[in-house]
């Protein structure tokens, strides 16, 4: 997985394998959705879609990395996720029911994203069963995705969400900044850092003097 716009090959193909490892397609319904989709680069801070607007497409992440991030009432900034090559992101809740996000869905990095609009969607259900199988995987995804989340936040203490964080992230790591993994975790960044810091002292320990 590589996070560099660099020496892209054909996105719309690497968005035709993704689909196509959902489900088989036809290559007329390949060839049908490449008329609709369109590539989008941002820049580092710009966004998909912003806090408070209405969400109208969603995209693949062809290189780069994406944050979805809300504010609270408080005004206390959390981050909700992140979007590596080859996931699908979106503000999924806002398309669903045509009402203003609450998320904002940004580039982290310079990022190209292949983007549909979400008003095509329900074209391609009625075209081919399989784009049915595919959307119903996707929400399958988004379930799952949500319900682990919710697990680790529940049941899982500090040290075992860094770590099952650094062992599914691990090549994110150098483009996350501290405090937004302390975000995404639910502790603060002082409390990562004093957990990073007793992680450390076993290995430190270990070394010959």
């Amino acid at each position: 997985m590589s996070l560099s716009r660099d020496k892209i090959e054909s996105p719309i193909e690497r968005v035709s394998q993704a689909l196509r490892a959902l489900a088989p397609l036809p290559l007329r319904e390949l060839h049908y959705l490449e008329t609709r989709l369109r590539l989008l680069e941002l820049g580092r801070g710009e966004a998909l879609t912003r806090a408070g607007e209405i969400a109208d497409c969603f995209g693949f992440v062809v290189s780069g990395l994406i944050r979805k991030r809300f504010v609270t009432p408080a005004g206390r900034a959390v981050v909700r996720g992140f979007g590596a090559p080859g996931s699908w992101v979106g503000a999924y809740a806002s398309l669903l029911t045509g009402q203003a996000s609450y998320l904002a869905v940004e580039a982290v990095l310079d990022s190209d994203l292949v983007v549909l609009d979400w008003s095509e969607m329900n074209t391609l259900y009625r075209r081919h069963a399989a784009w049915q199988e595919i959307g119903r995987k996707i929400a399958e995804a988004l379930v799952l995705e949500r319900e682990q989340r919710a697990h680790e936040l529940l049941v899982l203490s500090a040290r075992e969400r860094y770590l099952r964080f650094c062992d599914s992230h691990r090549a994110l790591l150098p483009h996350i900044k501290g405090y937004e993994i302390a975000s995404y975790l639910g502790i603060t960044p002082v409390s990562l850092s004093r957990l990073k810091a007793r992680l450390a002292r076993p290995r430190a320990a270990q070394k010959p003097r």
